[in-house]
């Protein structure tokens, strides 16, 4: 079974939304996707934000799933990371 993440809820970094260009901004039809540019404007960055249970899953070994429309064109190469920062008291998780 596949749990979509969704892209976070607010910046992709607090204090950069002033550079940030937002995809799918006036097409209802999809999710608007807030990215700051990457490798020298070659790239878009984007945040996504695991839910909970998502965040247990991926805790209890669940891998993470990467699905990239290509529209039978070549691939594109793609990244996927994870974003390190100061979490504080993490025992709750």
């Amino acid at each position: 079974m596949l749990d979509y993440l969704q892209p976070r809820d607010g910046p992709v970094i607090d204090g950069l939304e002033s550079l940030e260009v937002v995809y799918a901004k006036d097409q209802p039809e999809y999710v608007p996707l807030r990215t700051l540019s990457g490798e020298e404007g070659m790239s878009a960055i984007s945040r996504w934000t695991p839910t909970k249970e998502q965040r247990i899953s991926i805790f209890n070994g669940a891998d993470i799933m990467l699905e990239v429309y290509h529209f039978r064109q070549p691939l594109s190469p793609v990244r996927v990371a994870i974003l390190i920062e100061d979490q504080g008291d993490t025992s709750s998780v």
